[in-house]
């Protein structure tokens, strides 16, 4: 019953995008008594041809691979860019950016021995451990990237999960359960510093992922990361090299928070988050260990943004709060109407349950009174794998967003949007210190203002395209508008409905609008 409907809302069945299923060879192979139960993900453009590749992690003695897009099917092409074999270790969290500010992304990976950057020099790779003190008991997840203190470098937060053979049961609430997650400041020259003690950071608890963007429209990139069996935290970055904790719905509070999602789902200006829980699938007895029921929530949690670091947790008004166990999560218009859809991974490897009776993978279409509702079987994407994080790209570049599920233990499953009449832009930036975390303003000709966030990390251990996509429904556009981290705006003018735009960048010499 788990696995059923928990609500009647219904949606117009020409709301509701349809997909065809697309072929990939990969199936992760998953260690339980070596590997946490994640696999990492990422899209990435390696060759600057506005179409992202497909990175998937390998599993312990497992190889990662990178797929490439080619007339209607994903070939491999791993060996082809160096992409490096691994022995005895599991890929565990990916993300791609341009550390070296060379024109093309990198790719960053972690695993049980710490974090590797993968320098991309014209579509070939070149691997680089990053120094850094990793602790005895953590391994590396996700990652969350973005230029934090606005001195043109890419810096991390990599979240810490406690290794696999030192893990105490699996509803251990205890508030020094795991080890704390880190801030690496870049020196200028890809080397780092850890400056989490410094930075106001420092919070022992095991954690899957965070995210850079900026919360309150000041500029500065905030923080967001979900503790597993704990809260979610928001940070607040205060421009000196600090960060301060804000109070949140989940604060003091007891759940297992695991993917973030990270979108305007209203269209209100200030960017949302949800964040996946175990839902209905473990009883309460069961899921909440000794944590009073006054203190634990395994519902799904939305955090609306009402501004100022200000969040209403919206769940049950927008009718997402009573699904089941879910994993990564993301936030995206798949059927062009300029409204954001949410996607959410289900299904434990290691909950012996599911091996038998398998959650569907949630797709959950939203309408315009800004509720959702789940679509997955009209759409075609029902995915009964172990599902770790949905990835949205568009892949034929028809200008409608097509779907990944990323499973482990279990084969990866590729859905191409079936397309439809909606009018769309797409606008690529570079993944460089300067872009991550830009805020996109798009005002349509009725007036309408649509807003979307360049963020790295959304989903679960993975890494989305850096294409920020906007559905326009039958609109036109008035106008495009771009805020970066380090303060300037830039007004696009060189744009046509729907196409892919790749965003220049700002001459310093010149003004701040780009024709």
């Amino acid at each position: 019953m788990d696995g059923n409907n928990p609500y009647n809302n219904e949606i117009d069945d020409n709301l509701i995008p349809t997909f065809s299923e697309a072929s990939i060879a990969f199936t992760q192979e998953h260690n339980g008594e070596e590997s946490l139960p994640v696999i990492a993900s990422a899209l990435i453009d390696i060759d600057n041809d506005g179409v992202d590749e497909l990175f998937l992690g390998g599993g312990y003695n497992h190889q990662d691979e990178l797929f490439k897009y080619e007339d209607g099917s994903f070939t491999l092409i791993s060996k082809s860019v160096n992409l490096q074999e691994k022995e005895n270790l599991s890929t565990l969290g990916a993300a791609s950016a341009d550390f070296d500010n060379n024109g093309f992304s990198d790719l960053i990976i972690s695993r049980e021995d710490g974090i590797t950057i993968y320098y991309n020099n014209g579509g070939k790779f070149t691997p680089k451990k990053v120094d850094y003190p990793l602790a005895d008991n953590a391994s590396p997840l996700g990652f969350a990237l973005g230029d934090v203190n606005k001195d043109g470098t890419i810096d991390i937060f990599i979240s810490n999960y406690i290794r696999k053979k030192q893990m105490v049961g699996q509803n251990n609430f205890s508030k020094t359960y795991g080890p704390i997650s880190q801030l690496l400041l870049n020196n200028g020259d890809n080397t780092f510093k850890d400056v989490t003690k410094e930075s106001g950071l420092t919070y022992q608890h095991n954690t899957f992922m965070g995210i850079f963007v900026d919360i309150d429209n000041d500029s500065w990139l905030d923080l967001v990361v979900a503790h597993d069996t704990g809260e979610v935290r928001t940070y607040q970055n205060n421009g000196d090299g600090t960060f301060t904790v804000k109070p949140n719905p989940t604060t003091d509070k007891y759940g297992y928070p695991m993917g973030i999602a990270v979108g305007d789902y209203n269209n209100d200006g200030n960017v949302d988050f949800m964040f996946s829980n175990t839902g209905s699938t473990a009883p309460h007895f069961l899921a909440r260990g000794t944590v009073d029921e006054s203190e634990f929530d395994s519902d799904w949690i939305f955090f609306e943004n009402k501004g100022n670091f200000i969040f209403e947790n919206v769940a049950k008004k927008i009718e997402v709060s009573d699904y089941e166990f879910s994993w990564g999560a993301a936030m995206a218009d798949m059927n062009n109407d300029g409204l954001q859809d949410l996607i959410v991974a289900e299904n434990y490897v290691e909950f012996p349950p599911h091996k038998l009776f398998k959650l569907p993978g949630r797709f959950l279409t939203q309408k315009a009174d800004h509720t959702f509702v789940a679509t997955e079987s009209k759409s075609g994407v029902v995915n009964k794998n172990f599902g770790i994080t949905p990835l949205v790209s568009d892949f034929n570049q028809d200008g409608y967003l097509d779907l990944v599920w990323v499973n482990i233990g279990s084969p990866t499953k590729v859905f191409i949007n079936n397309g439809g009449e909606n009018n769309f832009i797409q606008l690529r930036f570079a993944e460089n210190a300067k872009n991550i975390g830009a805020k996109v303003i798009l005002t349509t000709s009725s007036g309408q203002v649509l807003t979307e966030d360049y963020v790295i990390g959304e989903g679960l251990v993975s890494d989305q395209s850096a294409a920020v996509h906007f559905g326009l429904g039958k609109e036109q556009i008035k106008s495009i508008q771009v805020k970066y981290v380090n303060g300037e705006t830039q007004n696009l003018e060189d744009f046509s409905i729907n196409t892919i735009t790749f965003v220049p960048e700002i001459i310093a010499e010149e003004t701040s609008d780009v024709e």
